[in-house]
């Protein structure tokens, strides 16, 4: 649900906030005064395309934000999928247009402009006179269908796109083996190679860092030896630190046993003594071991070479090396047994399709059924909009191919007058007579994740009794949904649950846009002027008393 709306610095617009209600928020104004924008303002927030020209005169960035309630749980885990946390179950969409760029935030999270119309499409639906034009699309059928038919369809059509989605991966791998013999032999002769190079090499875990550790050390062997031996020269017995160390024991010993403290000193020099002995023939162990002959640092020299050349071509690590080894032995098996290997698939292919084509066709049996009652929904949903004569049809065949929607291919057709034949869609309704049937396929399609609808234009080209019609239906629309209307029709703004009128002013040479949330005796005023009664005489007034009156009426039955 949409609950607030702020705009700022956007066409006409220098700074308007709206705060909008469950229900029907009706808009109306004068021809001009910015409706069209206001809407404009919603649609580039909700990432449409951005263009500088928008930004209002003299100002250096236009800015749009909403606040949207969330209605479900899909839209719970799109935005987790984006890692966005929505405090207080609020999202916040806003987008910023500079002359130079356009930045999209949700709840405080840039996002790029595909991810901002993902989460947007959870949460809004537009439908101006463009939008209305995607009836004529036959595509969308099938999904205006498939939104009738509600919870009983989502289970079948989930395990649908599971069955195509098991069939085309066995299909795509089946594909990819249809290569001549020639490409074939190529493939198995560089496979031979390369696994035959791996195995000679006899690789064995953790030897490249051993023969590393040890050209190290054999690289630096001199260098140690010396060290080592210096070392043991300032340690040895005679002139070195356990010589001088037995010199000192030598003179405590008289007299150790005078006193305690002197004892300690005398352990501590022993313990001393015991440590560099031990430290010493523990060098001397080591100098000894120290034994780099050529043949044997040649030997793991180029032993080391071999396995960085084999870590170049098939893997940063010995690890990497023999897991590409597995991976090549398995494809060198298939290829090897390539007949045996393709009739395999093909075998697991023909026993995928035959899940999916049973799927789809308890998918098709599920919409056949349904369509019946939609077509039968939709001709009183037409004549309660002044279709009186209006036929409509719902053709369901089959493709010859599988999709994740099964092999349906839905088209509408409709016959608005008596003794015309039915035809589709495009070749019969008039932009009007679209968003009529709009309104009524979507008082129908109650599957819709969607909570919030804006209807831009619904009245072109109505008026009367068929504009009341329209009014009922946005009522009914209105009592599980929130509707946003723009209208020019007073039967249709009679039916708000809130309304708000758009201004347009002019001062100091600027025009600007606002939005004003009319109180109920003000909603009458702008009923009068939209009645045609501009001088807004008592009859105007009373007869806009009981257009509201009788719309009233009308919701109380319908709520």
């Amino acid at each position: 649900m949409l609950l607030y709306l702020h705009v700022k610095n956007y066409a006409l617009i220098d700074d308007v906030e709206v705060e909008f209600t469950d229900g029907l928020n009706i808009l109306t104004g004068e021809t001009g005064a910015g409706k069209s924008v206001l809407l404009g303002s919603i649609s580039l927030a909700l990432g449409t395309k951005a263009k500088s020209d928008v930004i209002r005169e003299g100002g250096e960035s236009a800015f749009v934000e909403l606040h949207f309630a969330i209605d479900n749980d899909e839209q719970r885990k799109l935005l987790n999928e984006l890692d966005i946390e929505a405090e207080d179950d609020v999202v916040i969409i806003s987008r910023k247009i500079t002359h130079q760029r356009s930045v999209g935030k949700i709840c405080n999270v840039t996002v790029n402009s595909s991810d901002l119309r993902a989460v947007a499409d959870l949460f809004l639906d537009v439908y101006g006179q463009h939008d209305y034009q995607n009836l004529l699309k036959e595509s969308k059928h099938i999904d205006l269908l498939d939104g009738y038919c509600d919870a009983s369809i989502r289970d079948l059509k989930d395990a649908v796109a599971a069955s195509y989605d098991s069939y085309a991966e066995i299909r795509r791998e089946l594909d990819g083996l249809e290569t001549d013999e020639k490409e074939r032999q190529r493939e198995l002769d560089i496979l031979s190679y390369q696994l035959n190079e791996i195995k000679a090499a006899n690789l064995k875990p953790g030897e490249e860092e051993e023969l590393k550790e040890y050209l190290r050390l054999a690289e630096n062997g001199e260098k140690i030896a010396s060290a080592l031996g210096r070392t043991s020269i300032c340690l040895s017995e005679d002139e070195g630190a356990l010589g001088q160390l037995s010199h000192a024991f030598y003179e405590l010993r008289p007299v150790s046993g005078v006193s305690e403290k002197v004892r300690e000193f005398e352990d501590s020099l022993s313990q001393a003594q015991d440590i560099l002995k031990s430290a010493s023939r523990e060098m001397q162990d080591y100098l000894e071991s120290l034994d780099f002959d050529e043949q044997t640092l040649k030997e793991s020299r180029e032993r080391y070479d071999e396995i960085c050349s084999l870590m170049m071509k098939y893997g940063k690590t010995v690890e990497d090396v023999q897991k590409y080894y597995n991976e090549k032995s398995a494809e060198y098996e298939k290829l090897c047994d390539f007949e045996q290997y393709r009739d395999t698939l093909a075998a697991k292919l023909k026993k995928a399709e035959d899940v999916l084509k049973a799927d789809s066709a308890k998918l098709t049996d599920l919409r056949l059924k349904e369509s019946v009652e939609f077509e039968a929904e939709m001709a009183t949903a037409l004549k309660e909009l002044n279709f009186n004569h209006a036929d409509f049809h719902v053709e369901i065949s089959q493709n010859d191919h599988y999709t994740a929607n099964g092999t349906d291919v839905v088209k509408f057709y409709i016959s608005t007058n008596q003794g015309e034949s039915l035809k589709p869609l495009n070749e019969v309704a008039s932009g009007g007579e679209l968003s009529r049937i709009m309104l009524a396929i979507k008082t129908l399609s109650v599957g819709d994740l969607v909570h919030t609808l804006i209807f831009d234009e619904i009245d072109a080209g109505i008026s009367g009794q068929t504009a009341w019609k329209v009014s009922e239906r946005l009522g009914q629309l209105a009592r599980d949904l929130q509707v946003i209307c723009i209208t020019h029709l007073p039967q249709i703004a009679a039916m708000n649950d809130s309304h708000y009128e758009i201004i347009k002013t002019e001062e100091n040479g600027h025009t600007t846009t606002n939005v004003k949330v009319l109180k109920e005796y003000e909603s009458i005023d702008e009923l009068t002027r939209l009645l045609g009664g501009a001088q807004a005489s008592e009859a105007a007034k009373k007869n806009a008393k009981d257009l509201r009156a009788q719309a009233k009426e009308i919701k109380k039955q319908l709520r």
